[in-house]
C-alpha cells in the first residue's frame, strides 16, 4: 500500500488509461507497461499505486485484483470493465472506453470519491438482475417442458391418473430443485 497520501484526478486517470491502451495494443508486456506508467506518472501517489499494482501481478494476482486494492481512487466501475477486459482479452478496447470515460468528465474529483455516498450500485442490481431472469427463464422453460410432456403422455395413454396433479408434482419437483440449487453455497 502507498505511504504517501494522495489522489488523482479524473484527467490523470483518463491519460493512464489512454497510454496503457495504446501499450497493450502494441503487444508490449504487462510488466513494461506498468513500468513505463510508473516512470511516466508525475504524480507521486499514483506512482506508488502503478508500483504496487504491478507487484499484485508479479504476485500472479490479476490487474484488477491490484486496482481493486485502491477503492479511493478506482471505482467500481473501473475495476468491472478491467475485469471484463482481462477475461475478454480485450484490455487494450477497454482502456480505450474507460480513457474516453475519464478524459470527458468535467470535474477533477475521481469518481471512486463521488460514488461513496451512493445509495444504490446500479451496476450490482444489473447483474443480479440478470442472473435471476436467467434463472426465472430456466425455470419456466423446464416446467413449460414438463408439462407439455405429461400433456402428451396423457393423449397417447402412456400415463394413467389425473393430469393436473401429475403436472403439480412435476412444478412441484422442479420448484424444490431451483430452491435446491440457488440455496446451495449460501452462508446463513
Amino acid at each position: 500500500m502507498p505511504e504517501t497520501e494522495g489522489s488523482v484526478t479524473n484527467p490523470e486517470i483518463g491519460t493512464l488509461c489512454r497510454q496503457f491502451s495504446s501499450l497493450i495494443h502494441a503487444e508490449v508486456n504487462i510488466l513494461d507497461i506498468m513500468d513505463a506508467l510508473h516512470a511516466q506518472s508525475s504524480n507521486p501517489y499514483l506512482r506508488e499505486v502503478l508500483e504496487s499494482v504491478r507487484e499484485d501481478l508479479e504476485m500472479g494476482r490479476t490487474l484488477a485484483t491490484g486496482f481493486s486494492r485502491y477503492p479511493q481512487t478506482f471505482s467500481p466501475f473501473f475495476i468491472s470493465m478491467v475485469r471484463k477486459g482481462e477475461l475478454e482479452g480485450e484490455l487494450d478496447r477497454i482502456f480505450a472506453d474507460l480513457a474516453s470515460h475519464f478524459e470527458t468528465r468535467l470535474e477533477d474529483t475521481p469518481d471512486a470519491h463521488r460514488l461513496r455516498g451512493a445509495a444504490f450500485d446500479w451496476e450490482s442490481g444489473a447483474a443480479v438482475f440478470q442472473w435471476m431472469f436467467a434463472w426465472v427463464v430456466a425455470l419456466l422453460a423446464s416446467c413449460a417442458f414438463g408439462i407439455g410432456a405429461l400433456i402428451y403422455a396423457n393423449q397417447i395413454g402412456a400415463m394413467r391418473g389425473n393430469l393436473a396433479a401429475n403436472i403439480c408434482l412435476l412444478l412441484g419437483i422442479v420448484l424444490l430443485l431451483v430452491v435446491l440449487l440457488l440455496g446451495r453455497g449460501r452462508k446463513g
